[in-house]
């Protein structure tokens, strides 16, 4: 070979290793930073996410021996732990701001930048032929399910969170599977109270309630069967029979799933029926949470005009009702495919296509997070410096604290049965403090629950329900401004009504 040749092609070599060995090294470089800063791993900034429980992790400082963690929320201080995660509950359809204090054994103090993250119920319930040309992002989506086991693989659907379904019996032997992936929400049995030819699992409710127990301890959060028909329905049995049976322990019930299909009912009136008769009866039955996993209006097909217009009215009633409910935690529509003739106007999209339709952009552009939620006298005021590599540390922090302490943690001296199904909660006085804010529910993770406050250090909660064992826990507030400033809540006490 030409020497001159033989020398062009060694310093080109050298060169492109030269270039390869700067590239990889500022790459090594800057994930090496991104791992050993202290931040807030999940959510991600300007994220939206799904409603409920919302985790908020983090990863440790590099510094030093971390004490505590007080974790701030919409600027107000929360509570403080040792652990990297914080389960955070809000049914609130705005945006938050969060960040985390680390309080070092050497007195020393570390920030995590302020994340701010939107919150929302809707979700997308797709197989695969329905939802492969999807983007639930760009869709305003906090999450979806399948009615399977198994995530998509498709990239567009990484970034949400998806939640499995142990669809029938013969999904269970998917739960030791589905236990080792850590999820947070599991559902269980999809419409056990229809027969296979409609969709349904079909499952004999004696079967079911036998077999419930498999379910629990899978996830952290547990769904029950999602019944075809409405607990509150006079044909809404199976449910009732399932919730009753002594082999089902309800506390493992962490939220309830709905369908609802209404035939040819559309417009803003039947949205108020849905809302009425099917959501808030649900709840009042069983104070629960209620997720609503299937609904939409049938009996229409996409051709007609009007009926179509009858679907988007029912929609936009449905989604703002459903956002102002606290106590509804998802919701996701069913949506046909526009060749369906005769359920075709409750389309959201067109299948093989992915096009979204007027309906779909209703529910696209409706109910999403668009508001700051009320922030709270603390600012974190942490900013990253020009070259955004430095660490965040107490150096460059001015971070200020709400001026008003907050009052010391309650305590629950007594639970009482009293007369007429009523329970007479005895707390603990506290110099200083304004009232007290009783919670309480028949739940042990206060899934579903009631709320009282108080001026004087007792009250009687009334209305129980015979039989039932009910947990409470209580705190103190004072008045910062013209708000309240809460305290820590007691530990859990419970009792059983008897009278």
């Amino acid at each position: 070979i030409n020497m001159k040749v033989l020398k062009k092609i060694t310093i080109l070599v050298l060169a492109v290793a030269m270039a390869f060995s700067v590239n990889v090294t500022g790459t090594f470089t800057e994930s090496v930073k991104a791992a050993t800063e202290f931040q807030i791993i999940s959510p991600t900034n300007e994220s939206i996410v799904g409603a409920g429980h919302v985790y908020i992790d983090w990863n440790n400082p590099t510094s030093g021996t971390v004490s505590k963690y007080n974790i701030y929320i919409d600027g107000n201080y929360v509570t403080s732990t040792n652990t990297n995660r914080y389960d955070y509950y809000t049914t609130s359809v705005k945006y938050h701001t969060t960040w985390i204090e680390a309080v070092l054994s050497n007195g020393s103090k570390e920030y995590t930048k302020t994340v701010k993250f939107g919150v929302s119920k809707k979700g997308l319930a797709v197989n695969n032929d329905m939802g492969r040309r999807l983007d639930p992002v760009a869709m305003n989506m906090g999450w979806y399910y399948t009615w399977g086991t198994t995530p998509f693989s498709y990239t567009t659907y990484k970034q949400i969170e998806f939640v499995p379904m142990i669809w029938g019996t013969g999904s269970e032997s998917q739960l030791d599977a589905i236990a080792k992936k850590n999820y947070k929400y599991l559902l269980g049995y999809n419409e056990p109270d229809m027969k296979g030819d409609v969709g349904g699992s079909n499952i004999n409710v004696n079967v079911a309630a036998s077999h419930w127990a498999k379910l629990t301890g899978k996830s952290d959060y547990l769904g029950a069967p999602a019944p075809a028909l409405c607990p509150a329905w006079n044909s809404g049995t199976w449910f009732r029979t399932f919730m009753d049976s002594d082999l089902v322990d309800k506390s493992t019930i962490d939220f309830i799933p709905l369908h609802c299909y209404y035939g040819t009912y559309g417009g803003a009136a039947g949205a108020n029926t849905f809302l009425k008769e099917v959501v808030d009866a649900t709840y009042n039955m069983y104070h629960k949470p209620i997720w609503i996993t299937e609904f939409a209006v049938s009996g229409w097909g996409y051709s007609n005009a009007s009926n179509r217009k009858q679907v988007e009215a029912f929609l936009k009633t449905a989604i703002e009702g459903l956002n102002k409910r606290s106590y509804v935690e998802r919701y996701s529509w069913f949506s046909f495919n526009t060749t369906d003739n005769s359920n075709g106007a409750s389309a959201l999209w067109t299948n093989s296509t992915g096009k979204l339709t007027d309906l779909g952009n209703i529910y696209v552009n409706n109910g999403n997070p668009t508001e700051l939620a009320a922030q709270g006298s603390a600012v974190n005021k942490y900013q990253p410096s020009s070259d955004n590599g430095s660490n965040n540390s107490s150096n460059n922090n001015n971070n200020t604290q709400p001026q008003v302490n907050k009052p010391a943690r309650a305590k629950i001296s007594k639970l009482k049965n009293v007369k007429g199904r009523k329970v007479k909660v005895s707390i603990k006085k506290i110099k200083k403090v304004k009232g007290y804010q009783i919670k309480y529910s028949d739940n042990k993770k206060f899934n579903g629950y009631w709320q009282k406050n108080s001026k004087k250090n007792t009250y009687t909660v009334k209305n129980l329900d015979k039989k039932t064992k009910y947990y409470f826990k209580v705190r103190a507030y004072v008045i910062n401004g013209n708000k309240k400033l809460y305290g820590s809540y007691s530990k859990v006490k419970s009792i059983t009504v008897k009278r």
